[in-house]
């Protein structure tokens, strides 16, 4: 059998196709447009690159071709290559002298790695920077130059050269070498060999993009020289790049340009993310104004329905009681149900009895929580049995914790002055130093003057507690803790000293940093939320430490002036214990 369905979830259905449907199409145009405005941007980006890229690596080539145009042009590298094709005068001194010139050529100009000079007659005369030696090389006097025509010619060497056990690309530049007073002859070749890192950085346009340098599908300059030789397809990866070529018209070699598109695609993502996120507002938010809309009505509807299937059933004190704000219809089908006001009534009268017999219930669970008197009178009772046996040691330990609990149950989380928080703090580093089982020295120095400013309850403890339990355990001879609050303008300067084991760098460095979750230091990371708590920007905390020497915790705080100076015991609700304590004295 079909279920049918209600009349709230077609109202739902109908409102939510409604927003729905317009959210839809602003989305797929919103898509479509910031689509093509990323590819548009990234394009102009990439053409940006490639511009770049292609102009500064033109100008690292005109450099070098224009040092190579000199040295072809210089009449005394041509007369001393004469001389030695000739076989005029000596020979080994025009040798020495033109690699002489190639070695401080190589000198005078970074990036230039070896110079080679193929004469016409077959003979190589070289400099190789990298080995120092215009004598022997495993490469300078090997090279393979392709046949020059006219102007220069550009080679990328893909076979690293190994020179004092570091690898080196080289790219290479030849020009012929012609007597220019008889431009028909010929006198040789030369070849400058520059470090490939002068290309690799002169691709370099940004640091979101990777420039190649190819020669065909060969890779002769790359960011990564592991790529060098390689085939530039066979390392494309199409599926986070983007790769754009252009011709390099005066190396003839290709450039191409490597956009990642994470930023892409997170932009991409990030519309889309937004635009659920837009749709689910729109669809949560149209519900409700279903829900608080149509509520009345349906509420009504449903009560009338209710009331009809109790009725079809034989129970006619049901009853519905409809408002006048509804329609004429819903109100002319409730009058037949008039009947059931007084069954109404009954319910309510059940409910009031059940809420009466809850809050009575609750009271009476409250009554059976233990009374603190209770506990008190039982620490009383612990004291004097302690007293009668002669145990002050225990009569103090008891009598101390009795303040302690006092103090730190009434009023909790107010203010106190100092002198009670200092009267406290005594009570408390006793029973520590009992269960430490060393004593301790304490020194207050506390001005008179500023014993009844007030302060937050609890705000030394944690500091005291870490100074006993992280720096005295292991300490060996006495163990000092000093206690110092001063005025320093309108804020307390708090310093509590310890002369035990210190803090290491790490951990003083985390707590000085209030962003680091401390674990293991609760009570340090609540105090600097409840100094933020207390008084926002104007509190502050931090730690310096020498580890074995000493640790200090500075604390500032805005300085209050006490509405009242009282003593530990007068916070005592009692007091019997101290008391006692004092006539045992």
């Amino acid at each position: 059998m079909k279920r049918e369905r209600t009349l709230r979830k077609r109202l739902a259905f109908g409102f939510l196709m409604a927003a729905l449907i317009p959210v839809s199409i602003f989305a797929v145009i919103s898509q479509v447009r910031l689509r093509s405005s990323l590819e548009d941007n990234m394009n102009g980006r990439i053409s940006s690159n490639i511009n770049n890229a292609g102009q500064c690596l033109d100008m690292v080539l005109d450099k070098y071709a224009t040092i190579l145009y000199d040295m072809c042009t210089d009449d005394t590298i041509i007369d001393t290559v004469e001389e030695i094709i000739q076989d005029q005068d000596d020979l080994d001194v025009n040798t020495s002298t033109l690699r002489h010139e190639l070695s401080h050529i190589c000198n005078r100009n970074d990036g230039i790695e070896g110079i080679t000079i193929f004469l016409q007659n077959g003979n190589v005369i070289f400099y190789d920077r990298l080995n120092s030696s215009s004598t022997n090389s495993i490469w300078a006097d090997e090279i393979v130059f392709p046949e020059i025509e006219k102007g220069e010619v550009y080679q990328g060497v893909t076979t690293p050269v190994t020179a004092n056990e570091k690898k080196n690309y080289l790219f290479q530049i030849g020009r012929k070498l012609v007597d220019y007073k008889n431009i028909h002859e010929q006198l040789g070749t030369v070849v400058i060999s520059i470090n490939e890192e002068q290309i690799r950085e002169a691709l370099v346009t940004g640091m979101d993009n990777a420039t190649y340098l190819l020669d065909g599908d060969t890779v002769i300059s790359s960011p990564n020289s592991s790529d060098i030789g390689r085939k530039f397809s066979a390392i494309q990866d199409t599926a986070s790049n983007k790769y754009t070529e252009a011709s390099n018209t005066k190396s003839g070699f290709t450039l191409c340009n490597e956009q990642p598109l994470e930023d892409y695609h997170m932009a991409i993502w990030e519309q889309v993310l937004f635009l659920c996120v837009i749709a689910v507002v729109s669809a949560v938010t149209m519900l409700f104004l279903i829900y608080r809309f149509t509520k009345p009505y349906l509420f009504a509807v449903d009560s009338l329905v209710e009331a009809m299937n109790e009725a079809e059933e034989g129970n006619f004190a049901v009853s519905v009681e409809v408002p006048d704000n509804m329609p004429v219809e819903i109100r002319r089908i409730s009058g037949g149900f008039n009947e059931m006001v007084v069954h109404i009534d009954s319910l309510i009268g059940q409910v009031k009895e059940a809420v009466v017999e809850q809050k009575n219930a609750e009271l009476s669970a409250l009554e059976a929580q233990i009374d603190p008197h209770f506990l008190y009178n039982t620490l009383d009772t612990i004291n004097w049995k302690a007293i009668e046996n002669e145990q002050y040691d225990i009569s103090e330990m008891v009598g101390s914790l009795a303040d302690i609990l006092r103090y730190t149950v009434k009023n909790a989380g107010g203010t106190t002055t100092i002198r009670q928080e200092m009267g406290w703090l005594r009570e408390y580093t006793m029973l520590q130093a009992a269960k430490l089982g060393k004593k301790l020295h304490i020194d207050e120095q506390v001005p008179e003057e500023i014993m009844g400013y007030q302060i937050h309850k609890l705000i030394l403890q944690p500091f005291v507690e870490n100074a006993i339990k992280h720096g005295f355990p292991e300490k060996e001879g006495e163990c000092c803790l000093r206690i110092i609050i001063r005025a320093a303008g309108e804020q307390l300067h708090i310093i509590i000293e310890d002369n035990g084991r210190g803090i290491a760098p790490g951990l003083l460095k985390k707590l000085n940093d209030d962003s680091e979750e401390m674990d293991g230091h609760v009570g340090i990371t609540n105090v600097r939320k409840r100094l933020k708590l207390y008084y926002g920007e104007e509190a502050d905390i931090y730690f310096e430490s020498l580890q074995g020497s000493y640790t200090k915790a500075h604390l500032f705080i805005p300085h209050q002036t006490a509405r009242g100076t009282l003593c530990v015991n007068d916070v005592r609700e009692g007091g019997s214990i101290n008391a006692d304590r004092d006539s045992r004295r």
